[in-house]
C-alpha cells in the first residue's frame, strides 16, 4: 500500500509540474539542438520594418502565402548578417488536452548581426512552425552582452528575452559555423 500512494503522489506532482510548463517533457527538449549557418552577408541589416511589428507582418505573409522566413531576410546596411537553422523532431502541444500529437519537423531561426570584430550587436530567435494558442507568437530577442559570435556559443549565452514580455528563452543549443 505505501508503494501504491508512493507512486501515486510521484505520478501527481510529475503532472502538475507538466500542466504548469507545457513545453517541459517535450522530446525537442532533451536533446541539444545544432544551430547550422545557412547564410552570411556583409554590408547588411536587420529589416527591422518586419520585425519590429512583427505578428503583423507574419500573419499577412500566412494570408498571402509567402514565405514567413521573409521576415528574417537582411536588408542593405553596416553589419555582417548570419542565419543559422535547428532542424529537429518533435511532439507539438495539443492545446485541449486531446491526443498526442505526432512527431513533426520544426525549425528554430536565429539571426545575428554583428559589427566587423564580429561582436554580437543584435539578433532574433523563432520557431518558424509555431501553431500554439493563443497565437501570440514566440519572438525572443539577443540582449546585447559583448559576445564575440564563435563556433560552439550556447544559445544561452545570447540572453534571448521574449520581445512581447521580455520572458527568458527556456531552451538552449549550440551554433555551428563551420562545416565539419
Amino acid at each position: 500500500m505505501r508503494y501504491l500512494i508512493v507512486l501515486l503522489l510521484g505520478w501527481f506532482t510529475c503532472y502538475s509540474a507538466s500542466a504548469q510548463n507545457p513545453t517541459q517533457g517535450n522530446s525537442a527538449d532533451k536533446v541539444e539542438k545544432t544551430y547550422v549557418l545557412v547564410a552570411n552577408k556583409i554590408n547588411t541589416d536587420f529589416n527591422y520594418k518586419m520585425l519590429d511589428d512583427f505578428e503583423d507582418t507574419f500573419l499577412g505573409l500566412i494570408k498571402e502565402n509567402n514565405s514567413r522566413e521573409l521576415i528574417f531576410n537582411p536588408i542593405n546596411g553596416k553589419y555582417h548578417y548570419y542565419k543559422f537553422v535547428a532542424t529537429y523532431q518533435a511532439r507539438g502541444i495539443s492545446p485541449d488536452s486531446g491526443p498526442t500529437k505526432p512527431e513533426q519537423t520544426f525549425h528554430n531561426i536565429l539571426i545575428i548581426k554583428t559589427d566587423d570584430q564580429q561582436k554580437i550587436v543584435d539578433g532574433y530567435h523563432f520557431v518558424l512552425e509555431w501553431g500554439e494558442k493563443p497565437l501570440s507568437y514566440p519572438l525572443f530577442r539577443v540582449k546585447p552582452t559583448g559576445l564575440t559570435l564563435q563556433e560552439g556559443l550556447s544559445l544561452k549565452q545570447l540572453n534571448l528575452k521574449r520581445v512581447v514580455d521580455n520572458t527568458d528563452f527556456d531552451g538552449d543549443g549550440k551554433i555551428k559555423l563551420s562545416g565539419r
